[in-house]
């Protein structure tokens, strides 16, 4: 049997929010769960959740430095992409390079401890690359943003635009572009206000020396640091959820807690180097824009084995 990769499995669900969640546990919020395996045993802890994003960071950086300084191996899922379509980084930042474009938004984006922040003028800067309406779009039709268009169909002049979804996108049932902005499914919005957050922490000194990032750091290969921080995609088990989500239970704080158990539960039965080779019909182009500009999800095109890690359901009678 191959050998464990991870002894802590932790899986994010992110927010965009512009204000702190509310104190009593909601959705579209910050949850994550921690799933541990020790021995032949998998435990999910009870799901923790975050009112902003400031708090989300901070006690997720002391989580992981206890568990480096524990000497456990640990793996972090955050539910965003780690990068955008080919070209883009170039575009904004002179270098074909996801890491690059991180920087590049880390030094923009301004996202203060209650959770405001300037998103909407970091979007209206990458629209500004492009020629007519830019790639970003959806915003509240309130709010004073003029170049970001309210709508996708708007952006009629579209000839220079970047691709609207990366490959791991057209694999994703379900996915959506890293364009849109807000309104239901508002991917770009997290992906904004997400990657800076990533970036400090990977750069927290405590972490730094531990930690890589899969797969612009690793390349789509098993990872050999103590920490790796990965994309992941929590709706790949999304029946699974349905089936495992309790009774009045927030369905944030299911995904996490379902996927955190099913990374753990494959992950011991040696069964997770797989999935960090990316889908099996990836060709060497692809695989060179993964590991460069776009990055990938962790477990897409290998939904099955994840499915099969979930033990059995417990029929009621």
């Amino acid at each position: 049997m191959n050998p464990i990769l991870f002894d802590t499995h932790i899986v994010v669900d992110w927010s965009a929010r512009s204000k702190p969640a509310p104190r009593s546990q909601t959705k579209d919020a910050i949850w994550w769960a921690v799933a541990q395996i020790d021995g032949h045993n998998v435990t999910v802890a009870q799901p923790e959740y975050a009112q902003t994003r400031d708090d989300a960071r901070r006690r997720l950086s002391r989580l992981i430095t206890e568990k480096i300084e524990a000497d456990r191996r640990v793996l972090v899922g955050f539910d965003f992409p780690f990068g955008y379509p080919g070209g883009v980084a170039e575009r904004l930042t002179g270098q074909a390079s996801a890491l690059a474009l991180w920087g590049w938004l880390a030094k923009r984006i301004e996202d203060n401890p209650d959770n405001s922040n300037n998103r909407y003028e970091v979007a209206s800067k990458i629209n500004e690359a492009y020629s007519g309406h830019g790639p970003c779009w959806g915003r509240p039709s309130g709010w004073d943003f003029p170049l970001i268009p309210i709508r996708a169909s708007v952006r009629a002049v579209r000839s220079q635009h970047p691709p609207e979804r990366r490959i791991a996108e057209h694999h994703a049932k379900g996915s959506k572009t890293v364009w849109q902005s807000a309104y239901a499914g508002s991917v770009g919005s997290q992906v904004l206000l997400g990657l800076p957050h990533v970036m400090r922490l990977a750069e927290d000194p405590p972490i730094r020396e531990s930690t890589a990032v899969w797969p612009l750091q690793t390349g789509l290969r098993k990872p050999t640091s103590q920490v790796v921080l990965a994309e992941v995609y929590p709706s790949l088990l999304r029946d699974e959820i349905g089936m495992r989500k309790r009774e009045n239970e927030i369905l944030d704080r299911a995904q996490v807690r379902v996927n955190a158990e099913a990374f753990a539960r494959l992950d011991a039965t040696g069964g997770l180097a797989p999935l960090f080779s990316g889908a099996p019909n990836l060709d060497q182009a692809e695989r060179q824009l993964i590991e460069t500009e776009e990055a990938w999800i962790l477990g897409l095109g290998h939904e099955q084995a994840l499915k099969r890690a979930l033990p059995p359901l417990r029929r009621s009678h």
